[in-house]
């Protein structure tokens, strides 16, 4: 009986169960890469521990989506807008009004220069279509439609990065993680009109005052909140550059990689989806010659680290003796450029599908904490069919507290 070869690629931030058997195994979300119909007599899981390389990727590729769908969106709103700048003077000099008196909202009429008209913001919204063509209502709500995206992912990043308060040598990391959470998506219009409210100014009448505090003139409130577009039309690029930033030093500081290739992962794919057939081979040797004969766990791992050996020029023996009734101690082997450990066990009477599960749990612990050990494989070996479950892992989603890895 043939068993899927399920090799679990494993996220410490998110985590779910590997149900074997009755038996729940917490690890972290699992990722299937092997071929769905690549049988093989063996099962494998792979435990990824700390690593956030996906996850900075996958934030990059979504900044760089956003920059590629926007930037240039955001350089013409911000261009527009400019082209109303030369206008304030004109609506101040036309400014028939005063702060705090009743004729705050009066201005000379364009087509009388010896009448006055009372208007709203409107007014000079409408004014800058005719003269330039610039919709500023149309512009602002493009511009925090965008900002909205921007947001998201923002939220997303701050989710996804969390993982880095936990350790220490992020200190500067989550200095830039707070920036990030507290950034200034542009000003307000307010802080625009305050720079123009003047800082004494005769009151002629405190019911003014009285009516919920000082009026701000139209002009006014029209140049403030275009003003205010202005930085928010370029707060996207500042969010990106500082997000950038973080991902890049994050990313730095993570275990290097460099050696840790998609080729390493290939070769030992095939090594374990074709670890049966060599053990079949070594049965029938030429001339008849005695076989060599996989009887036990001990003649997998010796199978196993010749194999190895072939592709691998440093294989560390990691002696350990697990806390399982009835075990003896075991050898597992540390690929240490790559920092992977394979653990290989072969199914036995009493070794089936729950005892494995029970194993994996207290083996999963032990490694968790070995300083070389960023990938955790285990390999089980199982000729007679033991393990009864077709399909191998299953995964489904449980309440577990993460654990810290390195």
């Amino acid at each position: 009986m043939r068993f899927e070869n399920r090799p679990l690629r494993v996220h410490e931030k998110q985590l779910t169960s590997v149900l074997i058997g009755a038996l729940h195994v917490s690890i972290s979300y699992p990722q299937v890469f092997a071929k769905s119909d690549a049988f093989v007599n063996c099962i494998l899981f792979s435990l990824k521990m700390n690593d956030l390389i996906p996850t900075i990727n996958a934030i990059r590729q979504q900044l760089s989506g956003l920059m590629e769908n926007y930037h240039q969106e955001l350089i013409d709103i911000a261009g527009q807008l400019d082209t109303t700048t030369d206008y304030n003077n004109y609506f101040e000099r036309i400014w028939q009004g005063g702060w705090a008196r009743t004729d705050i909202a009066y201005y000379q009429n364009p087509n009388n220069q010896h009448q006055t008209i009372q208007v709203d913001a409107n007014y000079f919204y409408d004014f800058l279509i005719k003269q330039t063509n610039t919709d500023v209502d149309e512009l602002g709500k493009r511009t925090y439609t965008i900002i909205a995206e921007f947001k998201k992912l923002q939220t997303h990043a701050l989710t996804e990065l969390s993982l880095i308060g936990d350790e220490e040598k992020f200190a500067n990391e989550v200095l830039l993680l707070e920036k990030v959470k507290d950034f200034k998506w542009g000003f307000e219009s307010t802080a625009f009109i305050k720079t123009r409210i003047p800082n004494h100014m005769p009151v002629y009448d405190l019911n003014i005052l009285s009516r919920g505090g000082l009026e701000v003139p139209p002009h006014l409130q029209a140049w403030g909140y275009i003003q205010s577009l202005k930085t928010k039309a370029v707060a996207p690029v500042n969010f990106s550059e500082l997000l950038t930033q973080l991902l890049r030093q994050v990313e730095l500081k993570l275990p290097r990689r460099n050696l840790r290739t998609d080729y390493t992962e290939k070769i030992l794919f095939d090594v374990f989806e074709n670890f049966h057939l060599s053990c079949r081979q070594l049965r029938n040797r030429h001339d008849n010659r005695p076989g060599f004969e996989v009887n036990d766990e001990y003649d997998v791992q010796d199978l196993m680290h010749a194999v190895l050996k072939l592709h691998f020029k440093d294989i560390r023996e990691e002696e350990y003796t697990p806390s399982y009734a009835g075990s003896a101690t075991r050898v597992d082997f540390l690929l240490k450029e790559e920092q992977v450990v394979i653990e290989v066990k072969k199914t036995r009477q009493g070794l089936a599908d729950k005892q494995v599960g029970e194993q994996l749990i207290l083996d999963i612990a032990h490694y968790r904490n070995h300083p070389d050990c960023k990938d955790l494989i285990c390999f089980v070996y199982d000729p007679e069919g033991r393990i009864k479950m077709r399909l191998g892992w299953k995964t489904t989603c449980v309440n577990f507290p993460a654990t810290k890895c390195p």
